[in-house]
C-alpha cells in the first residue's frame, strides 16, 4: 500500500478527491505560450494543497530533463515526514499532448498512472509557477529556488485566489537551505 501511494507522487489522481480547497467556479485555464526549453530544469514546490498523494513529502522538487533525443524526462522527489526522512523518488515521461495546448502537459510514470498537469501562471523569467490540472482540487505553486520573496509569493497567491482557489487551503513546503541560500532566505 505505501509503495501504491507513492506512486501516486506527482500523478494528480488522488484517493479522496479535493478537501474542500475550492468554492465555486475556478479558472484552471492553462497559459498558452510555452517554451520548455527554459522550463525544463529543477522545481521547488513551495507550497500545494494537501492530498494523499503527496501527504509527509516535504523538500519536494521537480526536475524536467530534456533528453537528445527529444523525450522530456520528468523526476519527483521528496522526503517522508521530515527532511531527513526517507527519501522518495520517481521518474516519469512528459509529453505535450496537443501542441496548440503547450500548457498542459501529460505525465506518465510506469506507462499505467498518467495525469495532467497545467501551467496555469509562469513568470517571465521562468522563476516561479502556478500549477494546476484537470482537477480543480489540485494547486501547486512552485520555485527555482526553494524560498521566494514574499513579494512574489503574495503575486502567485493573488493570481490563484482570483481564478477561484482556496489560498488558505495551501500547505507550505519546508526545504533544506544550505549557505548563501539561508543568508537570503533569512532577509527576505
Amino acid at each position: 500500500m505505501k509503495l501504491f501511494l507513492f506512486l501516486m507522487l506527482f500523478t494528480g489522481i488522488s484517493i479522496s478527491g479535493g478537501i474542500g480547497q475550492t468554492e465555486g467556479k475556478v479558472d484552471n485555464t492553462a497559459i498558452d505560450s510555452l517554451d520548455m526549453d527554459r522550463y525544463a530544469g529543477l522545481w521547488y514546490e513551495i507550497a500545494r494543497f494537501d492530498h494523499p498523494f503527496e501527504r509527509g513529502l516535504v523538500g519536494v522538487t521537480t526536475e524536467y530533463i530534456i533528453k537528445s533525443n527529444g523525450n522530456i524526462e520528468v523526476i519527483g522527489c521528496g522526503f517522508q515526514d521530515s527532511l531527513n526522512g526517507e527519501k522518495r523518488e520517481i521518474v516519469g515521461k512528459v509529453h505535450i499532448p496537443d501542441k496548440d495546448k503547450p500548457g498542459i502537459l501529460k505525465v506518465t510514470f510506469f506507462l499505467i498512472f498518467s495525469a495532467d498537469y497545467y501551467i496555469l501562471e509562469v513568470e517571465d523569467d521562468y522563476s516561479a509557477a502556478l500549477i494546476g490540472s484537470s482537477e480543480i482540487d489540485h494547486l501547486w505553486i512552485v520555485s527555482r529556488s526553494p524560498k521566494i520573496s514574499k513579494k512574489k509569493l503574495n503575486d502567485l497567491l493573488k493570481r490563484a485566489k482570483k481564478r477561484g482557489y482556496d489560498t488558505q487551503a495551501l500547505i507550505f513546503i519546508p526545504h533544506k537551505l544550505k549557505g548563501i541560500e539561508q543568508e537570503v532566505a533569512d532577509r527576505q
